[in-house]
């Protein structure tokens, strides 16, 4: 062993030089300006389809890129250029050596668009071989190259988190992934661990403070120019990063969009910790990562796993999913670190993480019968239990247009709907809607043996309260206290347990007025569960009960059952506190496909005023549009006061046959968003039980 140093060093400067993505480009006289690359048409672009994945292999790398069509490749690229000027000409020229180790060490890169001649520089290129490290994760063309277009502009640049092999991976598979990031931090952590390579050891602590030094030498220049004070730099970041790797012996990966810290631990041996064990974190500082957040949820026990979310960017997405190893611990979690101050004025979130094994598919034929869709899911995708399918209000011989499908596992839900990306997708030649469904809400044994109310769905539109009452009264004669319908479903209120107990064993399945019935007991919902109103005039959950239980991916859940909530959500979970509505906009590139889609398929988190999720609210439940009718008075001072009154009239013959707040608005916009805000308080008060 007596070359362990020396091959340890090699290796060592082999990779630093990866670490710096130094390009082998020739130099000119100057030893900066490169000569001008191979002359167009050295390459058959024939061979390349939109959206294909081009591999450039190089001397120390590989180089990845995304076809577009027309001989252009969409790459990402470390350039200082961007952080200093916005000539287009400029940035657009060949990146130099120069222009391209000073983005590195400045962590400023962007993802550009240059012909196949001047990405590949003469290269050989290697088509889509990475696909089979991916299998059925590939996503389509359009949608690779639909993705690497919208990204196209400056952006942040880390060799262990966003470069360009994480790039391509996001835009083709739907995972930023980097196998070569990979090798170099296990080579890394291998010579820091090998005693026999001290020398390589002190080289790789040498090296770092030299790159540390530079960058934040360069970031503190910059913080100063610009006026603002970074809490700390991107390298010092991954630094340490890597120190809390090397300290716990727990590995680190980004893939699908999160990055996982542990799963299993060092020394772990057996299954992974049973369902339970797992918490949801929200409201996580965007710039704060696993060296400060790991430590803090150590205290309430031993991690098995922690998966940070994360943005292409290198920023965290706000939220994370901590899996303890023990149903003990991560219940301690949420006791000690619910409402826990992170950081001075920051507080996170933590409840408990259930996993989701149902997927809502929606835009199906309404004629199509529950066999039919199960078969054809069945074909599509892999591992479908069930399909879940309800009769259309008005007629019974048609669904509604939607279905919940229930997989074997969590991991299958979430490959199908990777699979039927709505847009590339299409059954029976319609394109569907895909998207994860509400988990139901598990209530605790103890409450349920108290409940004495039924949920009663798949009633006709012309069945009324007295109907179904004097059905439920058939078996015990005055049993029931009373009853609400609303639509399709009705709640039935017994005096006694015992006695809706036996009502619904003898019930379920009956016949009222032409109509197979479904009968179950009404799952309570915390009576505090109300709607307020925030100064930003966002409309929240007001009590903790309804944080829910949130995805193990992101991504907007639809209800299974009578009721779509409208509970504002953060990240893509449910939040108790009004969150942040981000509003942004995007350059819109010529040739960009759009796609013809209704307001009822987006998310709750597209909406941001009343007005529309009370519209949305009402849709999802299959009742008509709310009618809005204006009033107006004078005040003494002489303004013009006004008020809307909210009809719906699928629900006007009920015990309120119009909502109008209590308070006047001076201008038009305050008076519609207030009245809806007033409808959706009084739909959410007047209905205590959720099925």
């Amino acid at each position: 062993m007596k070359n362990a140093v020396p091959q340890a060093a090699s290796l060592l400067l082999e990779k630093l030089l990866l670490l710096v993505h130094v390009r082998p480009l020739p130099g000119g006289a100057d030893g900066e300006r490169p000569p001008p690359p191979p002359a167009p048409g050295c390459y058959d672009t024939s061979r390349f389809q939109r959206g294909d994945l081009l591999e450039v292999p190089r001397t120390l790398f590989i180089h990845f890129g995304i076809y577009l069509g027309d001989n252009r490749v969409a790459h990402l690229m470390p350039d200082i250029l961007p952080a200093f000027t916005d000539d287009r000409r400029q940035i657009q020229q060949v990146v130099t050596n120069k222009r391209l180790i000073l983005g590195v060490i400045a962590k400023v890169a962007s993802i550009r668009v240059d012909t196949v001649e001047d990405f590949a520089y003469g290269g050989s290129i290697l088509v889509n071989h990475m696909d089979r490290l991916f299998k059925d994760q590939v996503l389509g063309s359009e949608e690779a190259a639909r993705r690497a277009e919208k990204l196209v502009g400056a952006t942040a640049y880390s060799l262990l988190w966003n470069n360009c092999e994480h790039f391509v991976t996001y835009c083709r598979y739907g995972a930023p992934v980097s196998f070569q990031t990979d090798k170099f931090c296990e080579t890394v952590k291998m010579i820091i661990r090998d005693q026999r390579s001290v020398l390589a050891s002190v080289l790789v602590g040498l090296a770092s403070i030299v790159c540390l030094d530079i960058a934040d030498m360069h970031e503190e220049n910059t913080d100063v120019t610009n006026g603002c004070g970074k809490v700390r730099s991107g390298t010092q970041n991954e630094a340490a990063l890597l120190a809390l790797m090397e300290k716990t012996g727990y590995s680190m990966v980004q893939e699908n969009g999160q990055r996982k810290f542990g799963g299993p631990p060092p020394g772990w041996e057996g299954p992974p910790p049973p369902r339970g064990c797992e918490v949801f974190v929200g409201k996580i500082p965007r710039d704060m990562y696993e060296d400060e957040l790991v430590p803090v949820f150590e205290r309430a026990g031993k991690i098995y796993e922690f998966r940070l979310m994360m943005e292409f960017s290198g920023e965290n997405r706000g939220y994370a999913f901590v899996m303890y190893t023990t149903k003990e611990e991560a219940q301690l979690a949420i006791r000690i670190l619910n409402n826990y101050e992170i950081r001075p004025g920051k507080f996170i979130g933590v409840c408990v993480s259930l996993d989701n094994c149902r997927l809502f598919i929606g835009a199906i034929p309404k004629e199509k019968k529950k066999e039919e869709i199960l078969d054809e899911m069945k074909k599509v995708t892999e591992g479908v239990v069930d399909v879940i399918v309800y009769p259309n209000a008005t007629d019974k011989t048609k669904n509604r247009g939607f279905a919940f499908v229930e997989y074997e596992s969590h991991r299958a839900a979430a490959m199908a709907r990777r699979r039927l990306i709505p847009g590339t997708f299409q059954l029976w030649g319609h394109t569907i809607q895909v998207d994860w469904a509400d988990p139901e809400k598990e209530v605790d044994e103890e409450t349920m043996q108290r409940v004495k109310v039924l949920y009663v769905r798949n009633l006709m539109i012309s069945t009324t309260e007295d109907t179904i009452k004097a059905e439920f009264n058939k078996f015990k004669p005055g049993v029931v206290e009373r009853v609400k319908k609303l639509r399709d479903y009705a709640f039935v209120h017994f005096f006694n347990r015992e006695d809706a107990v036996a009502a619904m064993s003898v019930m379920n399945g009956k016949c009222i007025d032409g109509a197979s019935i479904e009968v179950t007991l009404a799952k309570p919902v915390n009576k505090e569960s109300t709607w307020r109103q925030h100064l930003n005039g966002q409309i929240s959950p007001s009590s903790e009960n309804l944080l829910g239980f949130p995805n193990k991916e992101d991504g907007h859940q639809k209800s299974l059952g009578k009721t779509a909530s409208l509970s504002v959500r953060l990240n893509g979970q449910h939040s108790p506190n009004p969150p942040e509505i981000e509003r942004s906009t995007y350059p819109f590139f010529p040739g960009t496909k759009l796609t013809p889609i209704s307001m009822y398929s987006l998310k709750s988190s597209h909406f941001s005023s009343a007005v529309m999720h009370l519209d949305y609210y009402c849709n999802k439940n299959n009742w008509a549009p709310p009618e809005y009718y204006l009033y107006s008075t004078t005040s003494q001072d002489g303004k013009i006061l006004l008020v809307y009154k909210i009809v719906i009239p699928s629900i006007a013959n009920g015990s309120q046959s119009y909502f109008m707040p209590d308070k006047l608005c001076t201008t038009l916009e305050d008076a519609k968003e207030l009245a809806a805000q007033f409808t959706l308080l009084h739909l959410a008060n007047c209905t205590p039980y959720l099925a």
